[in-house]
């Protein structure tokens, strides 16, 4: 008998599923929606970090920048005050004989700008500093005047006249005191009174200065220290003498709008809110 299996054509793979392997099968929908989101989210990832790499090279850079740039303008404030004091020293040798006279009066200048900055939060006005500023200049070149007069020369041209210490003296004390008086008028007559003792006081000790001839060097500087110092004072009795508007003052600092307004938008949800049930 002859063998009937040689005869069979031979089965083809995967016919019956004997030569099939599971794992060439294609993935799902569900496998390949997990593999294209982990890929996203790793791109997403690298992307983070290269991002994350840039930005602090970036803010390193800043820093360092920004430090040179402190750096620089540190020294360049060092040096606008070097030249500043340079031109105030400077300026007291050349002009007024001693750098001693531009360190007093730079410093006088700077106090005295500051007090006007600073009553000026209080509404100190235009007008006010310049009224102050002129008050004090007069004092000043009345008392530069009293110090820069040559009183040994007027002793010696008018031989009826006292000598030249009692001169310089009582000229002094009788120019302060009118003057003082003046300005202490508008405080009362009491003030007045008082503000004329003071200045007979000052004007005979500047009078004793005067006559042993400071010369005009010294003279200029002492009447722009005068000039310096009665500025902010004259400007803080103008200002304080005429009173401060407070409610001015409170309206600058308070938001009244935002709190009205803000009133009437409560009591506009009030009216429109259903009212509660009644107890």
């Amino acid at each position: 008998m002859a063998d009937r299996s040689s005869s069979l054509p031979p089965s083809e793979p995967g016919s019956d599923g004997a030569g099939s392997n599971p794992g060439d099968a294609a993935p799902g929908l569900g496998e390949q929606i997990g593999r294209t989101r982990k890929a996203l989210f790793g791109l997403i990832g690298s992307h983070i970090a290269l991002a994350r790499a840039e930005f602090s090279e970036i803010a390193d850079e800043v820093k360092r920048i920004a430090g040179l740039v402190g750096a620089a303008l540190f020294l360049l404030f060092i040096t606008a005050i070097l030249i500043f004091v340079g031109v105030l020293l400077f300026a007291g040798e050349a002009i007024f004989g001693s750098m001693g006279w531009g360190v007093l009066l730079g410093s006088e200048l700077l106090i005295a700008v500051s007090v006007i900055l600073l009553l000026g939060v209080l509404e100190l006005g235009f007008s006010r500093t310049s009224g102050s500023f002129l008050v004090a200049l007069g004092v000043a070149l009345v008392i530069g005047g009293l110090l820069a007069n040559d009183w040994a020369a007027v002793s010696r041209n008018n031989t009826s006249l006292p000598g030249q210490p009692w001169l310089a003296v009582a000229s002094g004390a009788v120019l302060l005191g009118i003057l003082f008086a003046l300005l202490g008028a508008s405080f009362g007559r009491g003030a007045a009174s008082g503000a004329a003792i003071g200045g007979i006081v000052v004007g005979g000790l500047l009078g004793l200065l005067a006559s042993a001839g400071p010369g005009l060097r010294v003279a200029s500087a002492i009447g722009v220290a005068v000039l310096l110092l009665m500025w902010p004072i004259t400007a803080a009795v103008l200002l304080f003498r005429h009173g401060i508007d407070t409610g001015r003052l409170k309206e600058r600092f308070y938001p009244s709008q935002t709190i009205e307004t803000t009133k009437e938008t409560i009591e506009w949800v009030r009216a429109q809110l259903p009212l509660g049930p009644k107890s």
